[in-house]
């Protein structure tokens, strides 16, 4: 069964390292950011006072404290607390709080909710596409490094490939240069499937739609190794993925 929150678990486990006794965040920190989230999100949390009694009479420490109180809200929620209490000056250079964050985005990178990172996103129904496109997602927020960024590229070069092989069809779709296409000749297999059938449309549709391709192509391909490139190259792909897709199914 589906669940909309992140498993007991990992936030167990995210609670721990946050309120960590010797680099972790004060009972009081704890209190205050959990009430702040409390009212930004609309939902009741049990732990609202820094007071936890005498000996732990109320609550046993902070760390429960945490726990209980993430327990309470959903999924999404939930990771954008962990993310952005990770995100503390304080955790700058705690490497368990670096590695809670990568884990946090490798194992639920679906409950991401940045607009940056295409919350609107709308799954194609194709299952390697929607797959590698969550991975670029998950990557693309915790890459630090050139190679990390270049590795991103070469998923989204693997994604165009899958899309294309999605809806071409040889025999329906001749090639703009009369060359066969091969089948990982994401390119040629694009530009022949708008091509057709987009004949009955717009000429700027048709521009459009050819131009999405050209960039997405362009910046896969691209060897710049930054954030900035490697996020273009994520939302560019996500566009083909829904355009391609919106064409092939009306």
């Amino acid at each position: 069964m589906k669940t909309n929150k992140i498993d007991n678990s990992f936030i167990s486990h995210a609670a721990d390292i946050l309120g960590d006794t010797n680099k972790g965040l004060s009972g009081s920190q704890i209190v205050k950011y959990c009430n702040s989230y409390a009212v930004d999100f609309g939902v009741g949390i049990p732990i609202t006072s820094p007071d936890f009694g005498q000996f732990g009479k109320v609550i046993p420490n902070k760390r429960t404290a945490l726990y209980k109180n993430l327990a309470e809200f959903n999924g999404y929620q939930q990771f954008t607390i962990i993310k952005e209490l990770s995100e503390l000056p304080i955790f700058e250079e705690n490497k368990e709080v670096t590695k809670l964050k990568s884990d946090l985005f490798k194992k639920y990178s679906k409950f991401a909710a940045s607009s940056l990172y295409l919350e609107e996103y709308q799954p194609t129904g194709w299952e390697r596409v929607d797959r590698s496109i969550d991975e670029m997602k998950s990557r693309l927020e915790v890459a630090e490094t050139e190679e990390q960024f270049q590795a991103i590229g070469m998923i989204g070069r693997e994604t165009l490939i899958t899309i294309a092989q999605q809806v071409f069809d040889a025999d329906k779709h001749p090639t703009l240069d009369g060359v066969e296409a091969s089948k990982t000749d994401a390119k040629r297999m694009l530009e022949a499937f708008l091509k057709y059938e987009l004949k009955d449309t717009s000429e700027k549709a048709r521009k459009f739609a050819k131009a999405s391709v050209d960039l997405g192509n362009q910046l896969t391909h691209d060897r710049g190794a930054t954030k900035r490139e490697a996020a273009m190259c994520l939302i560019s792909v996500n566009s083909i993925a829904v355009l391609v897709k919106t064409i092939n199914d009306n």
